[in-house]
């Protein structure tokens, strides 16, 4: 094997092991558009078809919820595996980088090509973006294979008969099915084509052959688009090309006298999407014939915006975006993530206008492609996550103007001045658009935080306790609170962590976790009324409180539990909220449910029911990989189980109900009904 193809590999290897290590974190909470996406895929394994935009402001393009309904129906539904053909794609983006560096061939080195690939890989943008259910990186993949295989088609004497030509087109018509922001730079790039085939402007009307693969590459674009258009036409009182998300930003960002809630509702109220996008237009050109500044005005703001690095929830993977980010992750997003894409921004403008001006075909058909981008988002909406658009072309510049910089004095000088006048003003506008509060309060909480956590690894809990209250010092969290509540708490300061976790809580009341540590510790220290009140919050799921309280938590061994009564959380998993059923208060299990138990008992008694219209059912009871089936009828029952000795030495074994579920007219799979548990 080739040195190289080893360098390839090493490279795809850590891009998919960083993208990895961030998907085996727990699941991430839905934020921006995958609640949308997530919505319509579902949807359409559920054969309601695109029914969801018939009630939302905008119709989006199709190929995103088809790839995430065709990613969910290979994981049978399991949003968490769900995110695998993302990863394999954003893998794949890593290497059509490679390969489009190498297209773009100017001279430069395998280094360059190596460096492209290797800041592709690290990028913790696209690494994070690898898991979120979004449509960022399905764009990437079919809009960057497209340019490389026009960057080829170049480089193999620019026929209008190269398949290649053809199937550019086809994955472009692809990516505008993903995000339409291209649509209408495709007519540019067929001008590209066409002047790239006569081989120079004087050449290109004088023989039709260069015109033709122009339109070759439209139409074949043209074609993959052409049936979701005509559905739409059909579906619609009149056509859609792709999507109507012009029209709401034409609304929604040009200083609207409404906000935002009732532009939804007022959007949302008009079930025809093409009627809905004609109203949104007809408001949007109203408030700008009102005050035609409007335009001017959103330059500056719009123009921060492509740049700016943004504290946003797309940033991590978080299970709750109240959470703190872990501290090793947001420092290393400082280095990999903030720092790595303003080199890349900086170097890649810079390499890319240098390119430009020496009139070099691969640089010029960038150039246009960044022009369109600045132009369509100043004019529109900024937003820092459409950076994806441009990243596949800046890199590879970028990884060339690094390696070239020790050799600069080389270069042609006015060209190179202007490239660094641009860059310059790029990277002059990074810096004023940088988060700096955000980053140097972050980074001190985190370096904090970390040495804390490495003070409670070896054990020296003052210090951990000392360097939590030097983390809340650089920036008040409520995870901060809750580290050093868990700190005192294994000291033995019940009084110190009540206040740690009190005050947890009053920094933000939406915070789950605050609830489930204050809650066990009231129970813990005999608090049981206060305990109940803590786990009765008026702002968060009970839910939520069940399913975390078993993974946070490790409660007390206790000889009875009460199911339902609102102090059972932490001793049970599988279960629903609290209910009064059959005269008792208990909960529903789901399919599988678990009980943790004192492992000292050796008799189980279990008071349940199957009330449920399909009963009776079979129970199984698992312990220890041994089960017992009993039958269940409508009526109470005590299930007794003797079980063996304990293989392991612990406070705590779990015991298992299994149990074939019916579906509640609520859309809940339910199980059997538990009201007590007893230990001997």
């Amino acid at each position: 094997m080739k040195r190289e193809s080893w360098w390839l590999i090493a490279i795809l290897t850590i891009a998919a092991l960083i993208r990895l290590a961030l998907w085996l974190q727990p699941l991430h909470l839905p934020a921006n558009d995958e609640v949308e996406y997530l919505t319509v895929a579902r949807d359409l394994l559920a054969g309601r078809g695109w029914s969801f935009y018939e009630r939302y402001h905008w119709l989006r393009a199709p190929l995103y919820p088809l790839w995430l309904a065709g990613s969910l129906w290979l994981s049978n539904g399991d949003v968490w595996l769900a995110a695998l053909p993302n990863i394999a794609l954003s893998v794949l983006n890593v290497y059509l980088i490679y390969l489009l560096s190498q297209a773009i061939a100017d001279g430069a080195g395998p280094w360059v090509h190596r460096l492209a690939a290797g800041g592709a890989a690290i990028l913790l943008t696209n690494a994070t973006f690898a898991s979120l259910y979004m449509s960022e990186t399905l764009f990437t993949a079919l809009f960057c294979a497209a340019w490389w295989l026009l960057l080829v088609w170049r480089q193999r004497d620019a026929q209008w008969r190269d398949w290649r030509l053809f199937l550019a087109g086809g994955l472009w018509g692809l990516a505008l099915l993903t995000r339409s922001m291209p649509l209408y730079f495709t007519l540019l790039v067929s001008g590209w084509i066409a002047v790239v085939a006569a081989g120079n402007w004087s050449q290109l009307l004088r023989r039709p052959t260069p015109v033709l693969a122009g339109l070759i590459f439209a139409t074949s674009a043209v074609i993959v688009v052409a049936p979701w258009t005509i559905r739409n036409c059909l579906s619609y009182r009149s056509c859609i090309l792709i999507e109507t998300g012009l029209s709401y930003n034409l609304w929604a960002f040009n200083e609207p006298r409404e906000d935002m809630a009732t532009i939804f509702r007022v959007l949302e109220n008009i079930p025809d999407p093409a009627e809905r996008a004609a109203y949104a237009t007809a408001r949007g050109l109203e408030r700008l014939r009102e005050d035609p500044a409007i335009m001017l005005r959103k330059l500056w703001p719009n123009w921060l915006a492509i740049w700016r690095v943004k504290a946003i929830q797309d940033r991590f993977l978080l299970e709750d975006y109240r959470t703190d980010p872990p501290p090793l992750l947001f420092l290393a997003a400082l280095i990999f993530d903030d720092l790595l894409y303003g080199l890349i921004a900086v170097g890649g403008i810079a390499g890319l206008v240098f390119g430009v001006l020496h009139r070099r075909a691969p640089a010029v058909l960038v150039g246009l492609w960044l022009i369109y981008f600045i132009s369509v988002s100043l004019v529109t909406h900024g937003e820092g996550r459409y950076r994806h658009f441009i990243f596949f072309a800046l890199i590879p510049y970028a990884a060339r103007a690094w390696l070239t910089l020790p050799h600069w004095y080389r270069l042609n000088r006015p060209a190179l001045r202007t490239a660094l006048l641009i860059s310059g003003s790029v990277g002059l506008s990074l810096l004023i658009a940088y988060h700096w509060e955000y980053a140097i309060q972050g980074g001190a909480r985190s370096f904090w935080r970390l040495s804390g956590d490495f003070a409670r690894a070896t054990g020296n809990l003052p210090q951990a306790a000392a360097a939590y209250r030097q983390a809340l010092a650089a920036q008040l969290t409520p995870d901060g609170y809750l580290v050093l509540g868990d700190v005192l708490r294994m000291q033995g300061d019940n009084e110190g962590a009540l206040h740690a976790y009190r005050a947890a809580q009053r920094l933000n009341i939406l915070y789950p976790p605050t609830y489930i540590r204050l809650g066990d510790l009231l129970r813990a220290t005999g608090n049981l009324d206060e305990a109940r009140q803590a786990y009765r919050p008026q702002y968060v799921s009970e839910q939520v409180l069940i399913d975390l309280a078993w993974r946070d938590t490790q409660p007390l061994p206790t000889p009875v539990i009460e199911v339902g009564d609102g102090l059972d959380f932490g001793y049970l998993v599988g279960f629903y909220p609290a209910e009064t059923l059959a005269g008792a208060r208990s909960r529903w299990t789901g399919p599988v449910a678990r009980i943790r138990i004192p492992a000292i008992g050796q008799v189980v008694r279990l008071r349940v029911a199957a009330l449920r219209p399909d009963a009776p059912v079979t129970v199984q009871f698992c312990s220890d990989n041994r089960c017992h089936s009993f039958r269940l009828d409508t009526n109470w029952r005590w299930l007794t189980v003797r079980l063996p000795a304990p293989a392991e030495s612990a406070a705590l074994r779990n015991i298992e109900l299994r149990v074939e579920p019916w579906s509640a007219p609520d859309g809940r799979e339910l199980g059997i009904v538990v009201d007590r548990v007893e230990v001997r």
